[in-house]
């Protein structure tokens, strides 16, 4: 049985990120099994990832273009599969292998991410940490 969607959520509505995050759990399991995860590093300490989700947004990590595009090929398909696309508007790549699913970020030394600062590879600015560290404590 199957019932067409005629409308979503109301922009703002506080359910929307929880609904988000809980329809990507299962890509976020696949993505988790079939992909090498990225170690990310601070000074106190490391994380392994290849994905992060945070309220409507998907961000893939990756060592390479190619390992990249395919994760990216995984996304589409399973956002075709739940009724979404990605926004190439709202969307950035710093590998031109995903150049038709986002804006190439060339050139560009540093970048915005969640009101973050972050150089190419993702990873905050030390003036972006240093500022969440003395907000967090």
């Amino acid at each position: 049985m199957s019932k067409k969607i005629d409308r979503g959520l109301l922009p703002g509505d506080s359910l929307s990120p929880l609904l988000f995050v809980l329809c990507m759990d299962p890509l976020s399991r696949k993505l988790n099994e079939k992909y090498t995860k990225v170690t990310i590093k601070t000074d106190a300490e490391s994380h392994a990832t290849n994905h992060l989700l945070f309220i409507n947004d998907l961000k893939l990590l990756a060592e390479d273009g190619h390992t990249l595009e395919e994760m990216t090929e995984e996304v589409k398909k399973f956002m075709n599969n739940i009724g979404l696309e990605i926004n190439k508007e709202k969307s950035a790549t710093n590998d031109p292998c995903c150049e038709d699913t986002a804006t190439l970020l060339e050139g560009i030394g540093v970048y915005k991410y969640l009101g973050i600062i972050e150089d190419s590879r993702g990873i905050p600015t030390s003036k972006s940490f240093e500022e969440v560290q003395t907000k967090l404590i």
